[in-house]
């Protein structure tokens, strides 16, 4: 058996003390063994020490052992064997076999003080009750009354001892009478402590298992809380009423990007922002049975930015007292992209319709007016100043009929034949037309970087080439004084193909991006506004996203994802 001692079966006997006490420590283990004899060498030195020395104060010893080095002997002996009991307690091994040998030593210490000491008139037979005490709460019931007997049987022999004139005494012998009846009253006493003491340690043992299955339960609840906030899949945050943050989860971590010590006893808004910590201090969260919620971009370590999305709750305590906010929150950036998209897909499809209308009926009477004026300009006698005029008509007049075209092909976009396209190769192609086109300056720097010689798509070469073309442009007119055009592709994850151009351009804030979506709204001078939807358009058209990333005065990032083929 683990942590017990297993007797042998033999011939039937009264079990000794070490069998007695040895049989109550099955419900101690070791841990609380060893606490138990701490106890009992702490509280045995001190109670040793302080009798024999009060009793020598008050003069209560008997006369003949004055000539005697008594309260010197006392007190080493006391300290050494102290100092022994703890030698072996700290180094821990055989502990049931210390218990028994300490109570053993103390029971015949304690004969021989009581014998010293006036023997039945003594005032340290009292010493007897606190090592049977010590037997019960160590030993159970059986070594309860092992002690008991053992401290009767001991305090016999010394009364009869002295009574006989073996021990020299204090008084006359007593009768055989009173000798009996104060033998058996201390018996008595005796049994009566052990029985106590029984009682007492039955009734610790059982307080102290039904605090450890507590103390347990609270442990795994504890440990399931912890596992339940850690494993949320939203970012939790619970503060005090300050708003200083006293818990922050993992995902709460994965989404912000801060370790979590670096955030502990910090300020909410020093982490998401101080808007919603605004709302929280003018909201009262116990008359509206709704959490507050709120959501906005928040700027994270590393120049990032997710959109997200908040809900804020009362923490009470048991009282149901307000005692701070629970905070919870989700990444909504990919929602809030296709939420864009959608809308910029209502909004292309609504202005398509009226555009192609509007077109056609400009395109009619342009046509007509164009033709006229080359009519007029083919007649010799007109002179130079009205020649110009109908060279500006017509240069105008080709404008208008370009912006149409465009207007057109924004509003009824024609299918294109698709077949296997590398990107690779198109984005050469790109920047090589790129650099060597009119608007290219020696102050415009361009690199491409491939992670893969071929990224191949399904896709129209043509299509996706004007698409190419028009981020490239508008990359150079966002750097007027001059700057760096970074173009990049390679495969992503999810069977996929990323390009990417990245400017130092002027950047823009975010109503200029909010306005990327308006049709006709042009972000330079020369535009018409149109490119960027038509380019929108083509990249639906293959079945791919566009992303813009930009910061006022610190470039643009323009991300493209295409599926890629398989295989």
């Amino acid at each position: 058996m683990d942590k017990a001692i297993v007797l042998k079966q033999g011939p039937l006997r009264a079990p000794s003390l070490s069998g007695r006490l040895q049989s109550g420590l099955l419900l101690l283990d070791n841990l609380n063994l060893g606490r138990h004899l701490g106890v009992m060498i702490a509280a045995r030195a001190a109670i040793l020490l302080l009798g024999i020395n009060l009793a020598r104060a008050l003069q209560i010893l008997p006369e003949r052992i004055g000539a005697l080095p008594f309260l010197p002997l006392a007190n080493l002996s006391a300290i050494g064997l102290t100092l022994a009991y703890l030698a072996l307690w700290r180094h821990g091994r055989r502990l049931p076999l210390q218990l028994v040998l300490q109570i053993a030593v103390d029971l015949a210490l304690t004969t021989c003080l009581v014998a010293i000491t006036g023997g039945i008139a003594s005032p340290f037979v009292s010493f007897y009750v606190l090592v049977i005490i010590a037997c019960s709460l160590t030993g159970g019931r059986s070594g309860g009354l092992a002690g008991a007997a053992l401290s009767a049987i001991l305090y016999a022999g010394i009364v009869g001892a002295e009574n006989t004139g073996i021990l020299a005494g204090a008084g006359s012998p007593l009768s055989l009478e009173n000798l009996t009846f104060r033998v058996s009253l201390n018996a008595l006493g005796f049994f009566g402590v052990a029985l106590l003491g029984a009682c007492l340690s039955r009734r610790l043992s059982a307080v102290q298992e039904e605090l450890e299955e507590k103390i347990d339960s609270l442990t795994r609840l504890r440990r399931l809380n912890e596992n339940i906030v850690s494993s949320i899949r939203s970012g939790l945050i619970t503060t005090n009423l300050g708003g200083r943050i006293t818990l922050f989860n993992n995902t709460a971590e994965e989404l912000t990007g801060i370790p979590v010590n670096d955030v502990l006893a910090a300020p909410l808004p020093s982490v998401i922002g101080s808007r919603l910590w605004a709302r929280v201090r003018d909201a009262d969260l116990f008359r509206d049975a709704r959490p507050l919620r709120d959501e906005y971009w928040v700027d994270l370590p590393g120049g990032q930015r997710r959109y997200l999305g908040f809900s804020v709750s009362p923490l009470m305590d048991q009282e149901r007292e307000l005692i701070g906010y629970i905070v919870s929150f989700q990444d909504l950036t990919e929602i809030k992209h296709l939420e864009e998209e959608v809308r910029l897909k209502d909004r292309m499809a609504t202005i398509g319709s009226m555009a192609a209308g509007i077109a056609h009926e400009i395109r009619n009477p342009l046509t007509s007016m164009r033709g006229s004026v080359e009519i007029l300009k083919s007649r010799s006698a007109l002179s130079e100043r009205d020649r110009r005029l109908l060279e500006i008509l017509l240069k105008e007049s080709d404008r208008l009929n370009k912006f149409i075209g465009e207007l057109l092909q924004f509003a009824v976009p024609t299918k294109s034949a698709m077949q296997p396209v590398d990107l690779a190769s198109l984005l050469q192609d790109s920047v090589l037309l790129l650099q060597n086109g009119s608007g290219f300056r020696s102050r415009y720097s361009v690199t491409l970087q491939l992670d893969s010689n071929s990224l191949q798509i399904e896709g129209n070469a043509d299509r996706l080439k004007q698409v190419f073309w028009n981020l490239a442009q508008n990359a150079l007119r966002a750097m007027p004084d001059g700057g760096h055009l970074g173009i990049c592709a390679g495969p992503e994850e999810g069977a996929k193909v990323q390009v990417v151009f990245k400017d130092n351009g002027m950047g823009m804030t975010t109503v200029e991006q909010e306005r990327l979506s308006r049709p006709l709204n042009p972000g330079f001078s020369t535009g018409t506004g149109l490119g960027l939807h038509i380019v929108y358009q083509i990249v639906e058209e293959h079945r791919g996203q566009i992303r813009f990333d930009s910061e006022k005065g610190k470039g643009t990032r323009v991300t493209l994802h295409f599926p890629a083929i398989a295989g």
